[in-house]
C-alpha cells in the first residue's frame, strides 16, 4: 500500500512515516523543507519537496497513484486539491484538534459535541472549517476522509506545556529551582494528553481499519489530570516539589499581559476531559502509556536538554 504523508518532517508527521514504515508501508513525504529538525530521522524516506497549496505542484505529485493519502497539517485548498487530483484513492485522513469542542458541553466529552471553535480563536475555527470540509466531501462525492483530533500533545521531541498556556523554555528550569508558578483559578481545570507515537500509531490504525472512513476520532490517553496534578507530576519526575500559587484568571491575564498568549491560558483554564471509547472499538485503539507516564517522560526529556 503506497501512502505519502504530508507535513512528515515535522513532530508528529516523522513519527507518523516511522510508525508506518514498522508496520511495512510503502511511504513518500512531502514536506516544504522548512523544518529540519527531524530530518534525520526520516533520511531514508523517500521525500519529495512541494507546497500543497499549489495546484501545479499538487498535480504532479498526485498524478503518481497513492492508496493513502495523510495529512499533519490541512487547509482548505489542500483538501480540495486531494479531492481534485487523488485519483483511485482509498482513504484521506488529516489531523485536527480537540480544541475546537471548548468550552466542553459535557465531561467526558465524545465526538458527538458541537465542533465550532474556542471563542475568539482563528485556528480552532480554522479547524472545524478544514473537517467540515472533508467530511462535506465524503457526504458529498464519497471522498473517503476521517478525521484525527489529539489532545494536548507530549512525548520527546517537544517542550512541555507550561503553567501560562504555552511551551516556554524556562519552565522546566523554574520547575528545577522550585519556583512558585501561578496556575489559573483553583487549578483544577483537567488536562488530558496524548503521547505522540500514540497519536501515531493511531493514524495507522485508521489506515488499517476501513470503518474509519467517514468518521471523527478523539485521540486522547486514558484520563485527564488536574492542572494542579500535572506540575506535580513534572516536579516529581525531576526530583523536585511544586510550589503552585492560584490566581484568578483574569488577574493572571493581566499580570503577564503581552508576555503570554492570552487565549493560550484562557484555553489551559478550560477543562479537556474525553472518552476514547469510539477509538478503542473502531480501530482497536490502546494506548501504550499513562497520562502519569507521559508527564514524566516528556519533563525528563526536557530536562535532558537543557
Amino acid at each position: 500500500m503506497k501512502i505519502i504523508v504530508f507535513g512528515g518532517t515535522g513532530w508528529l508527521g516523522h513519527n507518523i512515516v516511522l510508525d508506518l514504515i514498522k508496520g511495512g508501508y510503502d511511504v513518500t513525504i512531502c514536506s516544504r523543507g522548512k523544518k529540519a529538525t527531524f530530518l534525520e530521522e526520516v533520511s531514508e524516506v523517500k521525500s519529495i519537496s512541494a507546497d500543497k497549496s499549489d495546484e501545479a505542484s499538487m498535480q504532479s505529485i498526485l498524478a503518481e497513484r497513492y492508496d493513502v493519502v495523510i495529512d499533519t497539517v490541512p487547509n482548505l485548498k489542500s483538501i480540495e486539491l486531494v479531492h481534485k487530483y487523488a485519483a483511485g484513492l482509498k482513504h484521506y485522513i488529516h489531523c485536527s484538534s480537540t480544541g475546537g469542542y471548548a468550552p466542553l458541553p459535557f465531561v467526558p466529552c465524545d465526538e458527538t459535541a458541537p465542533y465550532i471553535g474556542f471563542e475568539g480563536t482563528s485556528g480552532w475555527k480554522a479547524k472545524a472549517d478544514y473537517d467540515h470540509a472533508a467530511l462535506s466531501l465524503f457526504t458529498g462525492t464519497g471522498f473517503p476522509a476521517t478525521v484525527i483530533r489529539p489532545c494536548y500533545i507530549t512525548g520527546p521531541g517537544m517542550l512541555p506545556l507550561d503553567n501560562l498556556g504555552g511551551r516556554r523554555t524556562d519552565f522546566i528550569p523554574d520547575i528545577l529551582a522550585e519556583k512558585t508558578l501561578d496556575l489559573p483559578d483553583n487549578g483544577l481545570a483537567l488536562l488530558q494528553p496524548i503521547h505522540v507515537k500514540d497519536l501515531a500509531h493511531s493514524f495507522r490504525l485508521a489506515v488499517e481499519n476501513r470503518r474509519s472512513v467517514g468518521q471523527i476520532y478523539n485521540i486522547c490517553l486514558s484520563h485527564a489530570v488536574t492542572l494542579n496534578r500535572y506540575l506535580e507530576i513534572t516536579a516529581s519526575a525531576l526530583g523536585k516539589k511544586a510550589y503552585i500559587s492560584h490566581v484568578p484568571l483574569e488577574e493572571m491575564l493581566a499580570k503577564y499581559g503581552d508576555t503570554i498568549h492570552a487565549t493560550g491560558l484562557r484555553f489551559l483554564a478550560t477543562h479537556m476531559c474525553f472518552t476514547i471509547e469510539k477509538a478503542r472499538r473502531d480501530l482497536g485503539y490502546v494506548p501504550h502509556c499513562t497520562p502519569e507516564e507521559a508527564i514524566e517522560e516528556t519533563a525528563v526529556w526536557a530536562a535532558s536538554r537543557i
